[in-house]
């Protein structure tokens, strides 16, 4: 029998890779080699908002992608999507994303972490560190995967962007009330809300893990000026981050990327022997959902 995975693929078939993380939601259509084609971009598609949201965005991105592929919104279904999504923690939730009404030809749901390690190693083994709005640590070794964090804000997520935010709003409160000593990095912060504790208390009642993030940027500015708080603050973010990698690097990993934005600002502060651990990544996350799209599609046997 022929194996299913050698079935040649129809030029009409496209696959798109979606990378749904906490801040945005990015697409790429791609052709079954893994060409590009379009990108787009919409807002977050992290599940804490809802899967009528994350469809909205992923929609909203995976339409401008087709724009920009020259393609009209018919193609949609003639497309198979990778969903990689911040939140898609477990099977039930894969499923009850794949089972929301979409226009795609099929889709295949895995968490974030699952698509960027795929997209880092070229679908090869490996394991990786994602530290941005949230964390999470993932290994791939022969087709198994297994995870370290990333079970959501405020539980888990250590050396985010969120998890530095929520820290350091915490000690601007204290700095503000006279617990701590004056800080920099407290002024800045406190200034967002008009140095009124009670317009900050009244903000966090209704505030995302994204608009906690939003103020670790202001955490390592200050800390470059040489603020004590900040300086803290970021030596504790390095701490949790090599705790997260010790842990992906015990799982066997053998070799180690470093991915995100506040884990590419924390970089150069981890230790040596830690830094020489981390390679470049092939490609990213986008890359590594149009692996799962077109695995998916093949396996079944649908290429015709």
């Amino acid at each position: 029998m022929k194996d299913k995975r050698s079935l040649p693929v129809r030029q009409d078939t496209w696959y798109l890779g979606v990378d749904g993380g906490g801040t945005h939601c990015r697409a790429r259509l791609c052709d079954a080699e893994g060409r590009p084609m379009g990108e787009g971009q919409a807002a977050s598609a992290s599940l804490r908002f809802g899967i009528d949201h994350v469809w909205q965005q992923i929609l909203e991105a995976a339409r401008a992608a087709l724009r920009e592929a020259g393609l009209n919104e018919t193609s949609l279904t003639r497309v198979h999507a990778g969903l990689g999504l911040a939140g898609a923690i477990n099977a039930r939730t894969w499923h009850d994303v794949a089972a929301h009404p979409h226009p795609f030809a099929s889709v295949q749901v895995r968490s974030d972490a699952h698509a960027a390690v795929l997209g880092a190693f070229d679908g090869g083994d490996g394991g990786i560190l994602i530290i941005g709005t949230g964390s999470c640590g993932m290994v791939h070794l022969q087709g198994h995967f297994r995870s370290l964090g990333g079970w959501g804000f405020p539980l888990s997520d250590h050396a985010s962007g969120a998890w530095l935010g929520l820290r350091a709003l915490r000690e601007a409160l204290l700095c503000h009330e006279g617990l701590r000593p004056p800080s920099l990095l407290a002024e800045c912060l406190m200034s967002d809300f008009g140095h009124d504790p009670a317009r900050l208390a009244e903000w966090q009642t209704n505030a995302y893990p994204r608009d906690f993030a939003r103020f670790a940027p202001t955490v390592f500015s200050t800390a470059e000026a040489g603020d004590e708080l900040a300086l803290t603050l970021r030596r504790q973010a390095v701490d949790e981050a090599v705790l997260l990698a010790n842990g992906v690097l015990e799982l066997g990993a053998p070799r180690l990327c470093l991915l995100g934005g506040v884990g590419q600002a924390l970089a150069p502060y981890l230790p040596t022997w830690l830094r020489r651990r981390l390679v470049s990544p092939a490609g990213d996350a986008m890359q590594g959902a149009w692996r799962m799209a077109r695995h998916s599609h093949l396996i079944r046997g649908e290429a015709t």
